[in-house]
């Protein structure tokens, strides 16, 4: 199968109903789904809500090194190290479904950088699905020589982030392999060391 074809996501899976269990800052949503040999399945689906998500590798090409961030992770209730990350919000007067606005935007916010060299780590068109029970789709971006702002985007209310700053590649693997860093982040970093490969920065 060609991984790039179309055809390798079609199936005949129907969606019967979905209904609202709960709904805050996210959604858990019942979804009865058809299968394809008649079996009708109720899965609890989670809907981090917005347009989807994006993720930030920020990269110095001077020192050779990263910007990451740490911060707490509720769910697994561990401090772990990871990128710049948020959902894209939907709102007119915020992100209006633009995942590179909401990129720039999280950036800012979470590791005070802007501008930079971008480059999208996925196809145009393409986000990618977070989880399998997980409504979400994110995009992930490098971003090379981003310039640091001393008055920057200020966080949401729940977040406290800490910047960790010249992170070598070394370093990021070790964390990856270490379980410092969740599954979507290390997704993340392992796009943009390829990209910098291809780039000729390591």
């Amino acid at each position: 199968l060609d991984p790039s074809s179309s055809t390798t996501t079609t199936h005949n899976y129907k969606i019967l109903s979905e209904k609202v269990l709960f709904s805050r800052w996210r959604s858990i949503v019942s979804r009865v789904v058809e299968m394809p040999n008649g079996n009708k399945v109720d899965y609890d689906i989670v809907d981090q809500k917005g347009a989807g998500a994006a993720i930030i590798f920020a990269w110095d090409s001077n020192t050779k090194t990263a910007t990451l961030t740490k911060e707490y992770n509720p769910g697994c209730h561990k401090m772990l190290y990871g990128l710049a990350a948020g959902i894209v919000e939907t709102d007119p007067n915020k992100h209006n479904s633009d995942f590179d606005l909401a990129a720039r935007h999280e950036l800012e916010e979470e590791c005070h950088l802007i501008g930079g060299s971008w480059y999208r780590l996925v196809h145009e068109g393409v986000a990618i699905p977070m989880d399998k029970y997980v409504v979400t789709q994110i995009v992930a971006y490098l971003v090379i020589n981003a310039e640091k702002t001393n008055n920057p985007r200020p966080l949401d209310a729940e977040e406290d982030i800490e910047i960790i700053e010249g992170i070598s590649i070394d370093e990021i693997i070790t964390m990856i392999r270490g379980g410092k860093m969740n599954l979507v982040g290390g997704w993340a970093c392992m796009l943009a060391i390829e990209k910098l490969r291809e780039l000729g920065e390591i």
